[in-house]
């Protein structure tokens, strides 16, 4: 136990340090632009006995109201609501960490280095990592993710629904996660993890519906209609476009955020989600293939007839490898390439490159932090530039959108190289060579 106490201790520093640097002045402090106000709002209604969907406009799923009330329990007025919310910022951060090493170790990673990676995404973050309630859907995503990895395929999509429930990104994670059942030919565990999973979501939906149905969906269109958020690749796309003469693009403060109207704006829309449907489905694809593992009536070298069990061993921790890394650049994916890309959804991110260190894909890991780094300089300091279209402010979200995008490319080139090795190695050690027939003796 002391071994244990000792090997969290470096991360546990590190992740205390950066949540302390987060809440001290300076770039990692800064909270100019928040969501605190709205949450501690929403909290007071709530405590106060109004219920979301029928007394408070509500635009979050229903899991996220009993969240966002939980602080203001323990914190009243502005300052009692910005610590407590820290407070549960952190223990949500811890959780994410420890889930990260989880995945290290069943994915055949570096366990030390997942953790510290992990633990650093406060300095890689800054603020807004603990003003805004993203860790949580995070948290039981990964959580999901390491019971699926643990052959715990019910509770791991149920888990999934919860996440879905509280904010709807994890949701593009339930197709690879059921496809990569499939592929393992779990055809059983994947229908009922579906149910599982469909269960917990009907269930927070049909709350929701039951409180006032006419609220409900009224979250659902606020998030339909919404113009495309300045920051996010379409926008900048329309900003472009503006810029060379094709159309006016305005910057319009709408849904309590800023967007950007353009005459194109629903094709480009359209385009963008085209292609995050394609990106999507390709990941799933990509996890529904299950590595070709050698047969033992395959081998033909006597020393590779010594550890069939740990050849199995290692076909099963490149499967989980293949699930996580498909599952975690979906939701880089769907921020990259969606209409809204606001800067906590970095946050989404954070995992990824921390198991992508762990298995030494050092490109995706950089490639992740970059777009993390970049977002940190640019908000909240520069936010009110971008909104202005200062040039140099809108070159560096740009920058930072297409290395998101760069950074999904890389991971699916890797899943593609993964599999392509996977099906090599089926075929060319083992079956590739052929014994030389002995001369005959003279």
């Amino acid at each position: 136990m002391a071994r244990g106490a000792l090997a969290c201790a470096p991360w546990g520093a590190l992740l205390a340090l950066g949540f302390a640097a987060t809440l001290a002045p300076g770039p990692w402090g800064d909270e100019r632009v928040n969501d605190l106000f709205l949450y501690r709002g929403y909290a007071d209604l709530f405590l106060a006995g109004a219920l979301p969907y029928r007394d408070v406009g509500f635009e979050y799923p229903p899991l996220a109201a009993p969240l966002l009330a939980l602080p203001g329990l323990v914190g009243a007025g502005a300052q009692g609501y910005r610590l407590a919310f820290a407070g549960l910022a952190l223990a949500l951060a811890a959780a994410v960490v420890l889930l990260v090493g989880v995945l290290a170790g069943r994915t055949a990673g570096d366990r030390r280095r997942a953790l510290l990676a992990a633990a650093a995404a406060p300095l890689l973050c800054g603020a807004m990592i603990r003003t805004h309630f993203d860790l949580a859907p995070v948290a039981l995503t990964l959580a999901a993710l390491a019971l699926l990895c643990a052959e715990r395929p019910r509770t791991g999509l149920a888990v999934l629904g919860a996440g879905v429930a509280t904010k709807l990104f994890p949701l593009v994670v339930a197709p690879i996660a059921l496809a990569w059942l499939i592929g393992r030919g779990e055809r059983r565990a994947a229908a009922q993890g579906a149910l599982a999973l469909g269960a917990v979501v009907a269930a927070c939906a049909a709350a929701a519906v039951a409180l006032s149905p006419g609220g409900a969906l009224a979250a659902l269109t606020y998030h339909l209609d919404r113009p495309p958020q300045v920051e996010s690749t379409p926008a900048l796309l329309l900003l472009g476009a503006d810029a060379i003469g094709a159309g006016g693009a305005d910057v319009v403060h709408s849904h309590r955020s800023d967007g950007v109207e353009h005459p194109a704006a629903g094709l480009v829309t359209a385009l963008s989600t085209a292609l995050l449907v394609g990106v999507l489905a390709w990941l799933t694809l990509a996890a529904s293939r299950r590595p070709a593992v050698p047969s033992s009536a395959d081998v033909r070298d006597d020393a590779a007839r010594v550890a069939p069990a740990a050849t199995t061993r290692e076909a099963s921790a490149s499967e989980r490898r293949t699930l996580v890394l498909a599952a975690l650049t979906a939701t880089v994916a769907f921020a990259a390439l969606g209409k809204v890309l606001s800067p906590q959804f970095l946050i989404w991110a954070a995992p990824l490159a921390a198991l992508a260190l762990a298995w030494r894909m050092h490109a995706l890991a950089a490639l992740v932090a970059l777009a993390a780094l970049l977002t940190l300089v640019e908000f909240p300091a520069h936010y009110f530039d971008v909104v202005a279209r200062e040039p140099a402010a809108l070159w560096l979200v740009a920058t930072r959108d297409a290395v998101l995008v760069a950074a999904v490319g890389v991971a699916c080139r890797r899943l593609t190289s993964a599999r392509a090795r996977a099906r090599g190695s089926a075929r060319s050690p083992w079956r590739g060579r052929r014994r030389r027939p002995r001369p005959a003796p003279r």
